[in-house]
């Protein structure tokens, strides 16, 4: 003990330049550990925060409208953007149960009610294959977002160009608090419910489903007769046409249609689909269907003999 006091008092000095150089040198590694953990800190959440930016997609160009001036809102690009790349992006990688789901009820309802509806008259025709896509905003109209689908061959994939493309137009339908997609060019359905009546027909428009390029009118029409009335004597070729504000006629494509179709027997109530040529416009609004030549006794007619006609103007 007196050996180990002695040895200190004559080496104190060094040895508390011993212990203050070891303190020193644990004080200085904690604050090297403290700055490189400091360091690595910041360089996760910058990693983090540059991957995050990178995830997050814009769609600034795929929001300014081909068609109408203006771009689709801020608050809407994003949710709009990714619906639509979600669902074909789930088409081309081969995933149509996925993208079924994202369809509207419109589009299931008139186009495709069952998925395997949906493989069949949709995806596999367009999606066969290696393909990409792109799109843009091509109109807004009021609350109505349509955009133009291009889909074409991966060109690293198969060394082909984008010459040759499908196109399609798909609106954003809000459904229940979220957003879905009108696909294969479908853009609205129109409920009418507007009834005209004289003293040989009860007609109701019910609907018009709203497409690109046509629109598919739905009525529910009584004939109160005891004659066949044939809404079309086929003496013309635009004798069904639309009206709208400026005057413009839309005819009806009748040869989509059969004679069966447009017959009415005496006290028969039919539903009548009748299509027309009305391309989807900006500030386009119908206001009027004509049948200009209804035949009255439809018998008469077949026998070669003169049968009454009538005109009917039904405002919209």
């Amino acid at each position: 003990m007196h050996k180990l006091i002695r040895f200190y008092y004559q080496n104190r000095l060094k040895v508390w330049a011993t212990i203050l150089a070891i303190i020193f040198v644990i004080s200085m590694i904690q604050v090297m550990n403290n700055l490189a953990s400091k360091r690595l800190k910041e360089k996760n959440e910058k990693i983090s925060e540059e991957t995050t930016s990178k995830n997050v997609v814009s769609y600034d160009k795929e929001s300014e409208s081909i068609i109408s001036e203006g771009k689709v809102p801020e608050q809407y690009k994003t949710d709009f953007g990714n619906l639509i790349n979600q669902f074909f992006t789930y088409c081309i990688e081969h995933k149509p149960q996925l993208a079924y789901n994202l369809l509207s009820k419109e589009t299931k309802e008139i186009l495709y009610p069952t998925e395997q509806l949906f493989e069949d008259l949709y995806y596999s025709e367009k999606f066969e294959g290696n393909k990409q896509f792109s799109f843009n905003s091509w109109l807004i109209k009021g609350k109505k977002y349509i955009y133009q689908v291009k889909i074409f061959d991966n060109m690293l994939a198969t060394g082909k160009t984008d010459e040759n493309y499908f196109q399609d137009f798909v609106t954003i339908c809000p459904e229940e608090g979220e957003y879905k997609l009108n696909i294969n060019n479908l853009i609205d359905v129109k409920n009418i419910n507007q009834m005209y009546n004289n003293q040989n027909l009860d007609i109701k428009v019910i609907k018009a489903n709203i497409f690109m390029d046509y629109e598919i009118y739905t009525f529910d029409i009584k004939n109160k007769t005891d004659k066949t009335i044939k809404l079309d004597s086929g003496r013309d070729t635009d004798n069904i046409y639309l009206t709208d504000t400026e005057g413009m006629k839309y005819s009806a494509l009748l040869y989509e249609n059969s004679d069966e179709d447009i017959i009415i027997k005496p006290n028969e109530t039919k539903r009548v689909s009748i299509k027309f040529s009305d391309g989807y416009q900006q500030g386009i609004l119908i206001d009027k269907i004509v049948f200009n030549d209804v035949l009255l006794n439809y018998e008469e007619y077949e026998n070669g003999e003169k049968a009454k006609t009538d005109k009917i103007e039904i405002e919209l």
